[in-house]
């Protein structure tokens, strides 16, 4: 079958031909052929059109060869629509263009930050590269017998990383710390990702690969207590062969015991085994 290019009507069509050629009368669109035609690209459909109209003698201007971004519907001359269509075409490609390179700003829910997102040439239109930068101010209060002394103490911290962007939506980020100083009591980027918890919470869960813990688990340690937080953790073995329901099951136990509250977050800090054994045991808590 043969897509026509059908002006003077009031939509494009297909008509069934008769000896005298294409009927003009009962002009009527297919569901299969509209289905078929939505689904080409652009290029292909103007191509298609085009052909169209030089076969029917119709004059072409330079804008009957542009692009159409949108299915075609037809109240005018073909000729009319196509410029149309050809400028809404680039405006709404020139949109796009402006869109995706946009620098935007946001903050982060969980710490406060201030977070900046850019696109990334390169990188597909979901990929964005991002430096968040937070602020912590403490005061600290002495009184001696005959003054008040009041210090503050200003933090800023700015990590890099970047973002993928997904429209089920699932969106997560992956920072990226300057080596050795995830453990800086400085650096309140570990305590961050627990969550924001009431006032008085002074208590975190973790699960902890087995080498990570005879390497730095006296600074994991040392970290919570510096910030006045008790830290329950659990070792647990990585490597293929650690994945087995006795690991879930080691981790559900510690859960339990520890309490941890709905839609608590807790820390998982290994390898990618240790991290799918910790997932899965969220997901079944």
């Amino acid at each position: 079958m043969t897509l026509k290019a059908c002006h003077s009507v009031s939509s494009f069509g297909v008509s069934e031909p008769n000896r005298d050629g294409y009927n003009s009368k009962d002009v009527y669109i297919p569901e299969d052929i509209s289905d078929m035609w939505e689904g080409l690209e652009p290029e292909i459909r103007a191509a298609l059109i085009a052909k169209e109209l030089s076969s029917a003698g119709m004059p072409m201007k330079k804008s009957d060869y542009s692009i159409a971004s949108t299915p075609t519907a037809m109240s005018r001359s073909s000729s009319e629509v196509f410029e149309q269509q050809s400028a809404y075409g680039s405006s709404s490609n020139k949109s796009s263009e402006e869109e995706t390179s946009v620098v935007k700003r946001e903050k982060c829910p969980v710490s406060g930050a201030t977070v900046t997102l850019t696109p990334l040439e390169r990188a597909p239109k979901n990929v964005f590269s991002f430096s968040k930068t937070h602020q912590n101010k403490t005061e600290t209060v002495e009184m001696n017998s005959n003054t008040t002394v009041t210090k503050t103490t200003k933090v800023v911290c700015t990590t890099r990383g970047w973002r993928n962007v997904f429209q089920l939506p699932i969106c997560y980020d992956v920072n990226m710390v300057p080596q050795g100083t995830i453990f800086d009591p400085h650096n309140s980027q570990l305590l961050d990702v627990t969550g924001v918890h009431p006032e008085g919470y002074n208590q975190r869960f973790a699960v902890v690969d087995a080498e990570v813990e005879k390497l730095y688990g006296d600074k994991i340690s040392g970290y919570f207590e510096g910030k006045g937080i008790t830290l329950t953790k659990v070792v647990i073995d990585g490597g293929e062969p650690a994945k087995r329901p006795q690991a879930i099951d080691t981790i559900l136990d510690a859960l339990c015991a520890y309490k941890l509250r709905r839609r608590e977050p807790f820390l998982a800090i290994g390898g990618g085994c240790v991290l799918d054994i910790a997932g899965t045991a969220a997901c079944l808590y």
